[in-house]
């Protein structure tokens, strides 16, 4: 039997493609192998999807407001096109496709604004009263607390109550895309996950429990999620299921 196999979207240095180890241990440690995704398949993205059983984008920089109708903020930080090419023709296929989509942090952003919604360009000048979500602490260390909505796929490995997250991005989710509902919020208001009120599994959250799940099980629990969702996708197309984390 084989592990589910999920595409996952690196960042681009200099024309280099990088890869944060932690997702990639993170994803293996649910029973999941990661395929990196090359910039080639914004050209011809159902040449990956057709092998894959999930997609995961991950974070990095800032989204060209083009793509959801604005004109740029005076504080939008770097766009890379390239990247934005690829993840949204890569998103729209997996999407109509039905795959598992996990989006983390500038990921959900993309899938917000794949589906129509639009951003917070830049928090502190947009929302000056927002809490601080460019934390300084080292990566692994919660910052700011959320609350998870009732009845929520979230809910099920986040409990009422659940303390804090980590937090590094100065952008966020204002107007929600269509099919997709926010499930968690910061004491600010700023949306911190949504999920998709379709059939398939969509899972987007504004921290990153990739940094987290060494020391704490809700962030292991959100990837065994996915992974279970990965799994059903094996199954539906009738091939042998195996890899449980």
């Amino acid at each position: 039997m084989s592990r589910p196999r999920v595409l996952l979207t690196p960042s681009f240095e200099r024309g280099r493609l990088s890869l944060r180890r932690e997702y990639c241990r993170a994803l293996a440690g649910a029973g999941l192998t990661v395929w990196p995704v090359p910039l080639e398949a914004a050209e011809e993205p159902w040449n990956y999807l057709d092998m894959a059983h999930g997609v995961v984008l991950s974070g990095g920089g800032d989204i060209d407001p083009a793509r959801y109708g604005q004109q740029p903020h005076a504080a939008l930080g770097e766009v890379d096109p390239e990247r934005d090419a690829l993840e949204f023709t890569l998103t729209a296929e997996a999407l109509r496709r039905q795959l598992p989509v996990l989006a983390v942090c500038r990921g959900m952003q993309v899938l917000n604004v794949a589906l129509g919604g639009t951003l917070i360009q830049d928090i502190p000048r947009q929302r000056p009263i927002a809490l601080r979500h460019q934390q300084k602490a080292p990566r692994w260390h919660p910052s700011h607390s959320i609350e998870v909505t009732g009845g929520s796929r979230l809910r099920e490995i986040y409990p009422p109550g659940f303390g804090r997250v980590n937090s590094f991005h100065h952008q966020s989710v204002d107007r929600v895309g269509r099919e997709l509902r926010p499930v968690a919020a910061a004491p600010d208001g700023i949306i911190e996950a949504l999920e998709g009120i379709g059939p398939g599994f969509i899972m987007a959250v504004q921290w990153h429990p990739e940094d987290l799940c060494h020391c704490e099980p809700e962030s292991r629990g959100l990837f065994r999620l996915f992974a279970e969702a990965c799994r059903g996708e094996m199954a539906k197309r009738g091939e042998s299921v195996g890899g449980g984390g």
